[in-house]
């Protein structure tokens, strides 16, 4: 049987309990928080023209602060298996990991992860 279709109220609290796990000191100065965006984001930037959907994404702008934000549709339309389990779970994080290596990098004077990205973009 098909697991259902993984909610926004459940992709929240998965993604809530991954961050429950992390060391809390990885989320020094990021003052505006995690959060879930119910639609999609696409990134038409990649080297095929095919646009590509993002999944997260680390914000930090000097007047507002430094947040991260998930794409809950992003993810449905990636992951349409996606339901509330141990593997959606893992699937946040590991996104959720990816975006606080930004913050960390940020915080650092770093971009060696922004570079990657946009390098990765281009092979797409």
């Amino acid at each position: 049987m098909d697991n259902p279709r993984l909610s926004v109220d459940q992709f929240t609290r998965l993604l809530e309990e991954a961050v429950s796990q992390l060391p809390q000191e990885i989320f020094k100065d990021l003052n505006l928080g995690i959060g879930v965006v119910e639609s999609h984001r696409l990134n038409r930037g990649t080297g095929s023209g095919n646009p590509a959907y993002t999944l997260g994404e680390y914000r930090a702008s000097h007047s507002m602060g430094r947040g991260i934000v998930l794409f809950y549709g992003s993810f449905m339309r990636v992951y349409p298996d996606m339901a509330d389990d141990a593997r959606s779970k893992a699937r946040i994080m590991a996104v959720l990991k990816h975006e606080l290596t930004h913050h960390l990098e940020s915080l650092a004077g770093a971009r060696d992860l922004e570079i990657t990205d946009a390098k990765r973009l281009l092979e797409m």
